[in-house]
């Protein structure tokens, strides 16, 4: 937990904008809390120490999670029964932790009606 309240202390202090009325005290919230405060940082240099510790604690988590290999996640052909899709054996439906699987490409809409990012140009 240490190197979670390192890396949430420094993100505050980076952004002067940003006030914690109260720090977190369970692992969940700290976790939250520093993912959010990582997708609002504006993009700019980081020190070098910010890095090496979320570094180590990225992959402290990761040796806690459970690595899902691509074998045992169910194809569309298993799942439903009548579909005419070529390569419907070779597709999979996934509801979860992406970080988790074990595979070669990931595909996300990125939005809750499943359609590509709509955008108009100059």
């Amino acid at each position: 937990m240490e190197k979670l309240d390192f890396l949430i202390e420094y993100l505050l202090t980076e952004n002067k904008e940003m006030k914690i009325e109260k720090m977190p005290t369970n692992m969940e919230d700290k976790k939250n809390l520093w993912r959010s405060l990582c997708n609002i940082r504006d993009v700019k240099p980081i020190s070098n120490e910010y890095l090496k510790i979320e570094k180590e604690y990225l992959q402290e988590e990761l040796k806690n999670k459970s690595i899902v290999k691509v074998e045992t996640i169910n194809s569309i052909s298993n799942t439903i029964n009548e579909i005419n899709l070529k390569n419907k054996d070779k597709i999979c439906l996934w509801k979860g932790d992406i970080t988790v699987l074990e595979i070669e490409a990931i595909v996300n809409a990125a939005n809750s009606g499943g359609l590509r990012l709509f955008c108009s140009l100059p």
